[in-house]
C-alpha cells in the first residue's frame, strides 16, 4: 500500500511517519525536544489538544509506545531528565524504510537518492515488511 493513502486516511499514521521519518534521518535515535520542536514548526504541539490526534503527547509517548513502533527511552545521568526516541520493534518489521524515505522526499520536495547516507541505509537494509508480504 503507497504511503501516501495510509498517511490521508489515519492522520495519525502521518503522524508516526513524521516521527519515524525524524529518527531515520537523523541516524536512529534523536532527543525528545527535537521531536517536539519539529512537531511545533508543523503546528502540531505536544502542549496542546489537536483536533486529529487529541492529546499529541500521550499519542506518541504511550499509544505509539505501546503499539512497539516507538521506543520512549530515559538518557541516563540528565538533570533535569533527558528521554529519546528509537524505532521500535514493530516499525523495524513493519515499515519499509524505502518507502519512508519516499515520503520524507514528497514532503521535502527532494529526491529521496539526495540523502545518499540514508538511502544507501534503506537499500541495505530493504527487506520486505510483513505487511506488504
Amino acid at each position: 500500500m503507497c504511503v501516501c493513502v495510509c498517511v490521508c486516511v489515519n492522520p495519525k499514521i502521518g503522524l508516526l511517519f513524521v516521527i519515524l521519518g525524524i529518527i531515520f534521518m537523523k541516524g536512529g535515535v534523536v532527543k525528545e525536544s527535537m521531536v517536539w520542536n519539529t512537531l511545533k514548526k508543523l503546528r502540531v504541539d505536544p502542549g496542546d489538544r489537536h483536533e486529529d490526534f487529541g492529546d499529541v503527547k500521550k499519542v506518541v509517548t504511550d499509544e505509539f509506545v505501546r503499539q512497539r513502533y516507538l521506543e520512549y527511552v530515559r538518557i541516563p545521568h540528565t538533570e533535569p531528565l533527558e528521554f529519546e526516541f528509537r524505532w521500535g520493534q514493530r516499525a523495524d518489521t513493519e515499515v519499509s524504510k524505502v518507502k519512508l524515505l519516499e515520503f520524507m522526499g514528497q514532503l521535502h520536495d527532494q529526491d529521496p537518492q539526495s540523502w545518499t547516507q540514508q538511502y544507501r541505509d534503506a537499500t541495505s537494509s530493504q527487506t520486505v515488511p510483513v505487511s506488504q508480504r
